[in-house]
């Protein structure tokens, strides 16, 4: 059986909590799962987004900052079909 994912590139600061995202990492693809999403700017730095994972495996929260208007590829569906 064959997993197909719909997936959307969207800028970063259009991430929401409870959004599903495909994050790269050490040559594959991972789950995010969106719960907490924070804005921050300094003074003469780019607007930052940092979006926070719900506890990976008992442990601490998976997190990833990007800059604004960086895409991420969001997960927008799930279809299994027959090989």
């Amino acid at each position: 059986m064959t997993t197909n994912y719909y997936v959307q590139k969207v800028p970063v600061e259009a991430v929401q909590p409870g959004f599903s995202l495909a994050v790269y990492e050490d040559g594959d693809y991972r789950l995010f799962q969106v719960e907490c999403t924070q804005m921050s700017q300094r003074i003469g730095q780019p607007v930052m987004f940092t979006l926070t994972s719900e506890p990976v495996d008992g442990g601490d929260p998976w997190v990833v900052e990007c800059e604004e208007g960086t895409p991420v590829v969001r997960i927008v569906g799930v279809c299994k079909a027959a090989s």
